[in-house]
């Protein structure tokens, strides 16, 4: 009985993420109005009362999309911190890890699901719980630095902010510019800047 419920349990897990798929596809390349509950499914390879199994609406499902890659950079994130290392390759590895999801191919319904503002307050309280999360990993590391003398002995709250300020405006210039940015080496030039300011010797060594 446990083997099916699993099974079963999975078949569910597997058919939602095709649709979110789906979606997340569609909102690329016809927007968030010429996305409809039909094509998403049809996309899917579901019938349209499928989607329903799963999903109450198109705001629900596109909510889902942003939650979803919240969750996973969180996860991401966390793991860097874990791992640890130097402050330098720390930073480094998650400026790496946002700008990769944000400037990569495999994403880029976000910042249209964003503007748009799908049930506009709740998008804005998960989007700013999952920021002071990462907030709150990047203060920790800032102040593993300030402990060791490689960060100055200020605000870490305000040092992470600044940092992930840094990260947004070269997100939103690589999502306006068509020049290509490599999200490996702009997190390295975000990372040394930023240590050369709020560092002390760290950044100016990279």
């Amino acid at each position: 009985m446990n083997n099916r419920v699993t099974l079963k349990e999975a078949g569910r897990g597997a058919r939602r993420s095709a649709l979110m798929n789906a979606a997340g596809t569609l909102i690329a390349d016809v927007g968030y109005e010429g996305t409809t509950i039909e094509a998403i499914a049809r996309k899917a390879g579901m019938a349209k009362g499928s989607f329903y199994l799963h999903f109450e609406s198109k705001e629900e499902i596109f909510r889902a999309l942003i939650e979803d890659a919240s969750e996973r950079i969180i996860e991401r994130i966390s793991a860097v911190e874990r791992k640890g290392g130097s402050i330098q390759n720390m930073l480094n590895d998650i400026a790496g890890i946002i700008l990769s999801f944000h400037l990569g191919s495999g994403h880029p319904w976000f910042f249209i699901l964003m503007e748009k503002g799908i049930e506009r307050q709740k998008v804005i309280e998960h989007f700013y719980d999952k920021r002071k999360k990462v907030i709150d990993i990047i203060s920790g590391i800032l102040c593993k630095g300030m402990a060791e003398g490689k960060v100055v002995d200020d605000d870490p709250d305000r040092l992470a902010s600044l940092f992930i300020g840094c990260i947004n405006g070269t997100v939103v210039r690589g999502c306006c510019s068509p020049e290509e940015i490599s999200p490996d080496h702009e997190a390295w030039w975000i990372v040394k800047r930023f240590l050369w300011g709020s560092g002390i010797g760290e950044g100016g060594e990279a």
